[in-house]
């Protein structure tokens, strides 16, 4: 009889009581011939999400500072706390969906030089442009084959998370998952998306200006710029300038602009206003809406002012663990005790 692998999975969380146990009861199901560790990693959250995971018998482990929030250090904490040869990374608004751990499993026994394996995602109906646009590009963001990093997460061997001494960036408000990517890539590993149902993602509900300044708010819009400071020097430096290059081009022009209106010209000032005009135009008639449109470009204007922030705020250690405690340890799962 074959021995089946010992899996790990993390699940960041901040605020996901509406989700959470939906999270838990499919991971249940799914890796039910498993032996597992269940690891919710909680940023702190203020609603109930910890009592509730505690109830599904995960082991919950929680930051204690808030200033230590951030999407990089959701899963560095689970990895701290995990074991085992895999490591399934999901966010507490995923369900995971079934057949893809067993065919992720084989593929990554069969194919040693792979770190990492994700598959497709199934989005709900978005409520706000963020969500509509990501939609709208779901098979950029999530192509099939060899990639050069997982977004949403994935199955990942743990040698190879060992080799390149963490798994994600806890300076990083996003992004987490290509810096990652690059790190292994360079490392001499590959990842690939195979064309297998992977997860089910509920997408946030609030308003499309409010969505923007939430964003703002918990550092999302900044991490481009982080991305930047961390692969300031490395090797992966100008991968990691490939991925922010929209968000870069326009952070120049918005330098570019400041320094137009400087000169009260108002030649100068209309000249260089032209290509946002077009900009502006362009996004109105590729997103068949004069609002969509326009949002687009103010999102894009604010991550471009979040490049400058983002690239001057001060990295933490990614090797250096977040103070952190446990709150409840996993019940037995397969005769599988928690540490």
């Amino acid at each position: 009889m074959t021995l089946k692998p010992f899996i790990s999975v993390s699940i960041k969380t901040l605020n996901e009581a509406e989700c959470i146990e939906k999270t838990i009861d499919s991971i249940h199901h799914q890796l039910a011939g498993y032996p597992h560790k269940i690891i919710v990693a909680d940023s702190l959250s203020v609603d109930n999400t910890q009592q509730l995971a505690s109830a599904k018998g995960a082991t919950v482990v929680s930051l204690t500072r808030e200033e230590d929030r951030s999407c990089g250090v959701g899963h560095q904490l689970g990895w701290l706390y995990s074991e085992g040869e895999f490591l399934l990374l999901l966010d507490g608004d995923m369900e995971l969906e079934p057949g893809f751990i067993d065919q992720a499993v084989a593929f990554l026994n069969e194919h040693p030089e792979y770190a990492g394996v994700a598959g497709t995602v199934v989005m709900d109906d978005a409520a706000n442009y963020e969500f509509v646009s990501r939609k709208q590009r779901i098979n950029k963001i999530y192509p099939l084959g060899d990639c050069d990093h997982l977004s949403g997460g994935g199955l990942y061997r743990r040698s190879a998370i060992e080799d390149i001494g963490y798994l994600t960036n806890r300076s990083l408000h996003a992004y987490e998952e290509a810096e990652l990517g690059m790190r292994l890539l360079h490392a001499g590993y590959k990842l690939r998306r195979l064309d297998v149902p992977y997860f089910r993602h509920t997408s946030y509900t609030m308003a499309t200006f409010a969505m923007l300044v939430f964003r703002w708010r918990n550092g999302f819009h900044q991490a481009p710029g982080e991305l930047l400071r961390s692969a300031w020097g490395k090797p992966y430096f100008r991968d990691a300038l490939r991925i922010v290059k929209n968000e870069v081009i326009f952070s120049g022009y918005l330098i570019v602009l400041l320094l137009a209106l400087l000169t009260l010209s108002p030649v100068i000032i209309g000249l260089v206003l032209l290509p946002l005009v077009a900009f502006t135009l362009l996004k109105m008639v590729r997103n068949h809406s004069a609002v969509n449109g326009l949002f687009s470009v103010i999102n894009m204007m604010v991550r471009g002012v979040g490049v400058i922030v983002g690239f001057l705020r001060p990295p933490r250690d990614p090797q250096l663990p977040p103070d952190s405690k446990i709150i409840h340890e996993q019940v037995n799962h397969e005769g599988v005790t928690g540490k």
